[in-house]
């Protein structure tokens, strides 16, 4: 699974938290000065609907992932902005503050500022999506190196797990995948962790893998189809189930290694 914007870089994460609190001082504000609300329940009300807003919008990234459709983002943004209103109004109706805060009349409010505040955050990812796709795309021209020697293709790969080590042939390995500095291998029997890089396998494996992101390796010959999900979105479907996504330049070198 590609690794999340805020889970990738400490800048974003302080980014993010600071435009929570702005966000929820501006909710607060408004909730006081327009719904009329006192300070203590509109506080309360802020963070239920700030907190929700924020747990949904973190895994907002997930989800667009494999929703590209635009109708339907816009769907998930109603649904969201009803249920995180909905579950406010319930929490604060069991505390006792349903008449302080008056729901009726800051519902307008309420709409407004959740669907602004996600039609920012998901802008901020397609953003973040396009970035990361040119980074693949763009192949630096290497200095001229002299003649390199032959790689040693792989046979089969060791894993030590405990006081056991594991012996896993090439011909029985689905995919591989980034897991930080390890790399997880996924067979028919299981998963194991490998603490090696992905540079290394994608140059000591056979041509029936291919690199189709910066994050996972494919062995061809367990793919059941390739789909694309909007404009230049892949996912490589395979045949036992998995879903992996698959970048311009990973989707341009599958093409040519299956001869499409």
């Amino acid at each position: 699974m590609q690794d999340h914007p805020f889970i990738a870089s400490t800048n974003r994460r302080t980014l993010g938290v600071l435009f929570v609190v702005i966000a929820a001082l501006i909710h607060w504000w408004l909730l006081t000065t327009y719904a009329q609300a006192q300070p203590l329940p509109a506080a309360i009300d802020t963070l239920l609907s700030i907190g929700l807003l924020t747990a949904a919008g973190y895994y907002a990234w997930y989800a667009l992932t494999y929703i590209r459709v635009w109708q339907v983002q816009f769907l998930l943004a109603l649904v969201v902005q009803f249920v995180c209103v909905g579950v406010s109004f319930a929490l604060l109706t069991i505390a006792g503050w349903e008449n302080s805060v008056s729901f009726v009349q800051g519902l307008p409010l309420r709409g407004l500022f959740g669907l602004m505040g996600w039609v920012i955050l998901l802008q901020w990812y397609d953003r973040m999506r396009e970035e990361e796709e040119k980074m693949e795309t763009i192949v630096p021209t290497p200095d001229p190196l002299p003649k390199a020697e032959p790689v040693e293709l792989l046979e089969k790969i060791s894993v030590k797990d405990g006081t056991r080590i594991h012996i896993v042939h090439i011909e029985e390995l689905i995919c591989l995948q980034a897991s930080g500095d390890y790399v997880t291998l996924f067979t028919p029997q299981g998963q194991y962790i490998k603490e090696q890089t992905m540079k290394y396998f994608e140059t000591h494996l056979p041509t029936s893998f291919v690199r189709i992101h910066r994050s996972s390796i494919v062995n061809t010959e367990f793919i059941l189809r390739v789909e694309l999900f909007g404009k230049e979105n892949y996912r490589v479907k395979l045949k036992d189930g998995t879903s992996l996504r698959a970048s311009s330049a990973g989707y341009k070198l599958l093409k040519e290694r299956l001869a499409l």
